[in-house]
């Protein structure tokens, strides 16, 4: 029967000791891509009754059925990285296309005054090269230029339902984030209302609009934290590593959010 020396033994229990670990770190990547995966199939079948609503055609522009009867349509999550729920107005719905038409009105409004903002500033920029033969820059035109009325169109008219790893995140708002212990499934709800706010000082002291947005914290997830940044309207949620937790944001059309938070059963999602 063949022997090992001591010292062979430790060298053998090392170099397995090494494959073992070699092979769980190339395990965790599949294990947290699962994870994701079941998250989100758990998320979509907790989601969909409070979602009664058609599907989406397959560029995720029109409802499935290309009709006009339902105000909502649903992108539902298609491929194994989709971690998103996507909830469209329907632009074939008399109301969507109100809204839309009276938002186009203001961002024209808002677009025309950014046009000649950029083109006083590119005079005043051809007279100081005639002058002392040094340029400056300009700025362009940018979708940032739709002012508040783009800002709101966009929140209103989407609902986006996401799953995520608890992390921190900033919030640009005119109201602080509100953090509630949570019951019946989440552990921790963390809620910005939808509001207008405007900087006191800097380069921008237009209007903004903030979208609704809730947060539901599930698992071991130990209490957000919310601080100011200082220019008083920048907010940091922090949270602390939270092995095994995860996030569920929903973010969007402020009615619609509050049915889709006060409907769904959270529950369903929570470890067990």
């Amino acid at each position: 029967m063949q022997s090992f020396k001591a010292a062979e033994v430790r060298e053998f229990s090392a170099a397995r000791l090494a494959n073992c670990v070699a092979a769980l770190l190339l395990l965790l990547p599949a294990i947290a891509g699962a994870q994701a995966v079941n998250r989100i199939d758990a998320l979509v079948n907790a989601v969909r009754p409070a979602l009664p609503f058609p599907g989406a055609t397959s560029d995720g522009d029109f409802p499935a059925d290309n009709s006009p009867a339902s105000k909502w349509f649903v992108v539902w999550p298609s491929a194994p990285d989709d971690t998103r729920i996507i909830v469209k107005a329907n632009p074939l719905h008399p109301e969507t296309q109100k809204a839309a038409a009276m938002a186009m009105g203001r961002i024209q409004e808002a677009v025309i005054a950014a046009e000649r903002k950029a083109q006083a500033a590119y005079e005043r920029a051809l007279e100081q090269l005639r002058r002392t033969g040094t340029g400056t820059d300009i700025e362009g035109i940018s979708l940032d230029d739709e002012g508040i009325a783009g800002e709101r169109i966009d929140a209103e008219l989407e609902l986006v339902i996401e799953v995520l790893e608890p992390q921190a995140f900033a919030v640009r708002s005119g109201v602080a984030p509100i953090v509630a212990a949570g019951t019946g499934g989440p552990v921790w709800i963390v809620t910005v209302p939808a509001n207008t706010y405007r900087a006191k000082r800097g380069p921008d002291l237009r209007d903004h609009f903030r979208a609704a947005e809730t947060t539901l914290y599930f698992g071991p997830v130990g209490r957000p934290d919310v601080s100011g940044k200082g220019d008083d309207f920048t907010f940091n949620v922090s949270v602390p590593p939270s092995p095994g937790g995860f996030a569920v944001v929903v973010r969007g059309n402020e009615a619609l959010l509050k049915q889709v938070v006060a409907t769904v059963d959270w529950a369903s999602l929570a470890p067990r």
